[in-house]
C-alpha cells in the first residue's frame, strides 16, 4: 500500500497540470451534450452540456493562444447538433467553414481524437460581406438550424462595427423568437474588445451586448464573446454570462 502511494504521488507530481480532477463530477456525454476534446493529461473525453451555452460564454485568451480555433471547435459541435449559428467576424478567420479542412497540420491530430481525416467536413452556410455600418441584415432570415452564416466585418473600422453589433442585436428583439428552454441559436462576435471606446467604438454596441445577455437565453440564443482579457467585460454583462473560458 505504501509502495503505491508514493507511486501515486511520484506520478502526480510529474503532471504539468496539478489540479486533481474528479472524473465521476464532470459533465457525460448525451443527446444534448457536444465532444470538447480531451481531459488534460488522460484518455478522457471532456464534454459540456449543450445547454448551458443559453446562458452565454466568454472566451479569453491572448493573441496567438488558440482562443477562436477553442471557439471554433464548440460551434462546430453546436451545429452537429442542429443550433443555428451566426458569427459576426472582423478578421475573416470563420470562413473555412464552408469548406472541409485540407490543411496537413490540422488533419495530422485528427487521430488524437479518434477522428479520421476522411471526417474533414464542410457545414452549410453562407458569408455575407459587410462595407456599409448601416446595411439592413434579416438576421431571422439567417438563424436557419445547423446553417452557420458569417457576417464579415474585416472591411470596417471599429466605430462601424460597433455599429452593426448593436442594429443586429436590435433585429433579433425584433424578430418574434419563440421560447425555448432549449439552445437554439448561437451568436458569436469575435474580437469583441473593438467595440470598446479606447479602440474606437462608441459603446453602444455593448449597451446591446449587455440587453442580450440578461434577455436572449428565454429564446434559446446564446452569446459567444471572443476578446483578448476577461476585464473587457465588466458589470452587467459579465454578471449574466456563466461560463467562461481562459
Amino acid at each position: 500500500i505504501l509502495a503505491s502511494m508514493v507511486y501515486g504521488e511520484i506520478k502526480f507530481r510529474s503532471k504539468k497540470y496539478k489540479a486533481r480532477v474528479y472524473f465521476w463530477s464532470l459533465p457525460r456525454n448525451g443527446k444534448r451534450s457536444i465532444t470538447l476534446g480531451r481531459i488534460a493529461e488522460s484518455g478522457s473525453n471532456a464534454y459540456f452540456e449543450l445547454d448551458k451555452f443559453s446562458r452565454h460564454t466568454l472566451m479569453a485568451g491572448s493573441t496567438g493562444s488558440g482562443k477562436t480555433v477553442a471557439a471554433q471547435v464548440i460551434i462546430e459541435e453546436a451545429l452537429l447538433k442542429g443550433i443555428s449559428v451566426v458569427v459576426f467576424d472582423p478578421t475573416a478567420q470563420w470562413t473555412g467553414f464552408l469548406q472541409k479542412c485540407t490543411e496537413k497540420l490540422m488533419l495530422d491530430h485528427y487521430g488524437e481524437f479518434g477522428m479520421s481525416q476522411n471526417s474533414a467536413k464542410a457545414f452549410n452556410g453562407n458569408i455575407r460581406q459587410i462595407t456599409h455600418p448601416r446595411e439592413i441584415i434579416d438576421m431571422k432570415k439567417l438563424m436557419k438550424l445547423g446553417e452557420i452564416n458569417i457576417i464579415a466585418l474585416n472591411k470596417l473600422e471599429p466605430e462601424d462595427t460597433d455599429i452593426v453589433v448593436a442594429n443586429t442585436i436590435r433585429e433579433i428583439f425584433h424578430a418574434n423568437l419563440p421560447e425555448s428552454k432549449e439552445l437554439k441559436y448561437m451568436m458569436v462576435y469575435d474580437e469583441v474588445h473593438r467595440l470598446l471606446p479606447k479602440f474606437g467604438g462608441s459603446g453602444q454596441g455593448f449597451v446591446q451586448i449587455e440587453r442580450a445577455c440578461r434577455e436572449f437565453r428565454k429564446w434559446g440564443v446564446g452569446l459567444m464573446l471572443i476578446s483578448q482579457v476577461l476585464g473587457d467585460f465588466k458589470g452587467e454583462v459579465k454578471a449574466n454570462i456563466n461560463t467562461e473560458i481562459q
